[in-house]
């Protein structure tokens, strides 16, 4: 009886991390970014990236050449409409810097949070008649 209680809990725990794993696939995207760019406090140089879920409130941008990895914390997730919709990635720029400022995918928007760079840059804008440009790629 206890054996077959623990080969049911183990297939139930395999069970709900093979679904985790199918969703957090499902919402990982590639793109090219052509510029250099931040994301929190993190600076990363222009090539290909790799953008995905870890969880449900943190994203990680990995550097596929450099086979490295740094997570943001995420600050909002709304819904976006069709989960068949291309994916997105959105970059802010001021001047010649450049934000990671949102991530769509699968039906889903996932806003990051200002870094207190962009933060800056956003002030510096708001005393001028100048807005920021948005940067928008399209991500496989």
């Amino acid at each position: 009886m206890k054996h077959s209680i623990s080969t049911i809990a183990l297939a139930t725990l395999a069970a709900i991390a093979s679904l985790t794993a199918a969703h957090a696939q499902t919402l990982a995207s590639r793109v090219n970014v052509p510029f250099a760019f931040d994301c929190g406090s993190a600076h990363f140089a222009a090539g290909s990236y790799t953008i995905s879920m870890q969880g449900s409130d943190v994203v990680a941008v990995s550097n596929d050449a450099q086979r490295s990895t740094r997570l943001a914390v995420i600050e909002s997730k709304t819904n976006s409409g069709s989960p068949n919709a291309p994916a997105t990635v959105t970059f802010k720029r001021y001047g010649d810097s450049y934000f990671l400022a949102e991530y769509s995918t699968s039906g889903e928007t996932i806003t990051l949070p200002e870094s207190k760079k962009e933060r800056s840059l956003a002030h510096e804008y708001a005393l001028n008649p100048t807005e920021p440009s948005v940067v928008q790629l399209a991500a496989k």
